[in-house]
């Protein structure tokens, strides 16, 4: 059976990730793996919201979703060949899917994107029954436009409430490229889902050049992508069907055009370590960029 990892935290404990999650949860039909952090010492996640569930504490308040997932990976159990690596506030408009994917896995598919569209629900919208009439608008999954240009223009329309395709969210990939590569883990503003799509068709440069990479943040990331291209080998694939994305913010207060620029001085080689517990941390406690991150959660206003 095909198992699925989530990561989990929240700095600002907004609600509505905590209900999305509790909504993810409940309609998640295969085993769970989720790894939570918090920064406090506080967990907000209880023994039934996974299958297995590990909390961790401490760390750099900046995006630690790929290194929690890299965490995550090492507790699936040694026998399951297929993983799934989710966003914890996506909700399957199949109930199959998982059926699907592992079967597509298995026969000719090294890594699939889980869905054909994702739909986007309002905020007014009731998160525990999500539904095509309360979808603001829709975005495709970027394997199913077919479209790989689309990388170099960023999936954002300024001014806009919609998105040209959706690089994340949903993915599933065969266990052994997972364990010997895992995720790239330094984007640590976002946007790793984009870093993994151009890893996968070896559009190396043009994602660093949008991602705005110095020297050193082009040379960690090409010593990830560069292998993880090799392992996929032009096997991926899409999924036919719908997955609702559940609310918490609006695009505009995303910062997605501007939080590469955050970055301009990061070297991840020296800015950042992994500390005991596994999380990324600071190297420095004092650096520029702590304030400069913590800020961009605070503006993501997820609970409107």
């Amino acid at each position: 059976m095909i198992w699925a990892i989530t990561s989990y935290f929240n700095p600002l404990r907004y609600q509505r990730r905590l209900l999305n999650y509790r909504v993810f949860r409940s309609r998640l039909r295969i085993p769970l793996v989720a790894v939570e952090l918090s920064f406090d010492g506080q967990f907000e996640l209880t023994r039934n919201d996974a299958d297995i569930l590990i909390q961790l504490s401490g760390g750099a308040v900046l995006w630690q979703k790929e290194r929690l997932l890299n965490i995550a990976l090492k507790s699936v159990p040694p026998d399951v060949e297929n993983v799934a690596f989710l966003d914890c506030d996506i909700v399957f408009e199949r109930k199959d899917w998982a059926e699907d994917a592992e079967a597509r896995l298995n026969e000719r598919n090294n890594i699939i994107q889980l869905f054909y569209e994702a739909l986007y629900l309002k905020k007014e919208s009731p998160p525990s029954s999500p539904c095509v009439i309360n979808a603001e608008f829709s975005a495709p999954g970027i394997i199913q436009t077919g479209d790989r240009s689309l990388l170099s223009k960023g999936a954002v329309i300024r001014g806009e409430k919609r998105l040209l395709y959706q690089p994340g969210l949903a993915w599933a990939v065969k266990r052994a490229i997972l364990d010997e590569r895992l995720l790239y883990d330094a984007a640590i503003a976002g946007g790793a889902d984009t870093l993994l799509v151009a890893s996968i068709y070896g559009d190396f440069e043009p994602i660093a050049a949008r991602h705005l990479f110095n020297p050193r943040r082009r040379q960690h990331y090409f010593q990830w992508a560069i292998p993880f291209n090799k392992s996929v080998a032009g096997r991926v694939g899409a999924l036919p069907g719908a997955i609702f994305h559940l609310w918490h913010g609006d695009l505009k207060d995303r910062n997605y055009y501007d939080r590469y620029k955050l970055l301009e001085n990061f070297d991840p080689y020296s800015d950042i370590k992994i500390a005991s517990n596994g999380a990324w941390q600071w190297t420095n406690p004092n650096t520029e960029f702590d304030g400069q991150l913590k800020a961009t959660f605070a503006n993501r206003r997820e609970d409107g």
